[in-house]
């Protein structure tokens, strides 16, 4: 990837603002605004965004800092970051036992399906 265009990821993974990004890398905001429709710029950009929020929760949390908003954008962006799990095969006839639902009761199904 592109060097400018590399650290400009890392720059924003950890934080940066936009201006401070471009201004670092010798581009302007446009241009980093730009780079965003990239799938390798974005992609870099998530693998670092991990780590960086991390640090701003771990942050606020030992009361290095106290910008509460900060670290919420961070705990945000680590739950739309996690990997999704895959999902089990699915059964062409599942059993019977796998089709009951054990919190409610027989009665509480009935009048949740309408049929009592």
């Amino acid at each position: 990837m592109y060097p400018p265009k590399e650290k400009a990821a890392k720059l924003l993974a950890v934080g940066d603002t936009m201006a401070s990004v471009a201004k670092a890398v010798g581009k302007t905001e446009q241009t980093v605004k730009l780079w965003l429709l990239d799938a390798d710029f974005c992609q870099l950009l998530r693998e670092n965004v991990a780590g960086a929020a991390l640090r701003v929760i771990v942050g606020y949390l030992t009361g290095e800092h106290a910008d509460k908003d900060k670290a919420m954008v961070a705990l945000a962006l680590l739950r739309m970051n996690k990997g999704e799990k895959p999902k089990p095969p699915r059964r062409e006839n599942p059993a019977e036992e796998d089709t009951d639902i054990p919190e409610f009761s027989k009665d509480q199904l009935r009048r949740l399906t309408g049929d009592g």
